[in-house]
């Protein structure tokens, strides 16, 4: 379309369109569509200040020029529509923590701050079947927290794929032992056309009959140390691990470590985002992170998180972050979260 000057944009569009041409400070106005592979997207609007004419060559060259910048919008719309899914997707399997009557539990995700990232980083609670029918017993209870490489769509849906055969892995494996389960998925991966490679944590927590104790089992791959902390303030890192989870590493036998819990101990899992920064000593974060945790471990959980997650993570973080806590009860029944 074609608009020579005011006069014929009064003639042929109206007053209204030529008000439009006087805000935009125009004369003459050439509008071109931007045609996409299924459908028309926009139009392009050239204007000059002054009365032009357009002539055949122009016109040429201002057309192909309209079909490249179609082809570029089009596909800034397909990565931003893929983006949207990788996230609904990520969104959805971080499920809300299950209800308990027996511990307390609180998790916190932030988005690495480049929207265009989209991260593999997880975490997971579910309660184990009870050994038996009786009302009153207390299950046991599996926490995960994981990191799949990688700030893409494939990272988001190994993600996914990991963490669901994870959860199979463990329930179909009674006792369920978190290394049992590890050497399952690590088994699964070394023979699916699936390109795994990242690091998790497999913790299971167990009530002990009779008291306010609880007992940890976990199995690290790969993964920041857990942190322990312990009702009279002190902290401890479960540095106990195996290898990262990769396929290329075919098979291997898991390893798991036991550690009784007092009553009101807190057990704080946690990605690679929250301490390691371009830059930045990790070894100093990490110290950080555990003198926050002895200062403000008594408070609320989902106030702790946040306070650790305010003094540790980057405003604009490179990468995601995400933080479970659990914590046992110190006396009685903590009340439902």
């Amino acid at each position: 379309m074609f608009v020579a000057d005011r006069a014929a944009m009064v003639a042929a569009y109206g007053t209204q369109a030529a008000d439009l041409l006087d805000r935009m400070g125009s004369t003459t106005m050439l509008c071109l569509p931007l045609w996409g592979s299924r459908a028309l997207m926009g139009v392009l609007a050239i204007c000059w200040d002054e009365r032009h004419q357009v002539g055949v060559t122009e016109r040429a060259t201002l057309t192909a020029a309209s079909g490249y910048i179609a082809q570029a919008v089009e596909r800034a719309l397909y990565l931003d529509e893929r983006i949207s899914v990788a996230r609904e997707l990520q969104a959805a399997m971080l499920t809300d923590l299950p209800l308990t009557d027996h511990v307390e539990m609180s998790a916190l995700y932030q988005p690495a701050a480049d929207g265009h990232m989209i991260g593999g980083d997880w975490y997971d609670a579910h309660h184990l079947p009870r050994a038996s029918a009786s009302d009153g017993e207390t299950p046991a209870l599996m926490v995960t927290v994981g990191d799949i490489t990688g700030h893409d769509m494939h990272a988001a849906t190994i993600m996914g794929q990991v963490r669901s055969m994870l959860r199979q892995a463990t329930l179909d494996h009674p006792p369920y032992s978190p290394a049992t389960a590890l050497t399952a998925l690590d088994a699964a991966c070394s023979v699916l056309p699936m390109e795994t490679s990242g690091t998790l944590v497999h913790a299971r927590l167990d009530p002990v009959d009779g008291s306010l104790d609880w007992t940890l089992t976990w199995s690290n791959a790969g993964h920041p140390p857990p942190l322990l902390r312990t009702p009279d303030g002190r902290v401890t890192q479960l540095l106990e691990h195996d290898i990262l989870l990769h396929r290329s590493l075919g098979p291997f036998t898991r390893t798991e470590h036991r550690r009784a819990l007092p009553p009101g101990s807190t057990l704080l899992l946690y990605t690679d985002g929250l301490v390691e920064r371009r830059g930045h000593d990790m070894d100093a974060a990490v110290a950080q992170l555990i003198a926050l945790l002895a200062r403000h471990g008594h408070r609320s959980l989902d106030e702790l998180l946040r306070r650790i997650n305010n003094r540790l993570a980057d405003p604009a973080p490179e990468d995601d972050v995400v933080l479970l806590a659990v914590r046992t009860p110190a006396s009685g029944r903590p009340q439902r979260r």
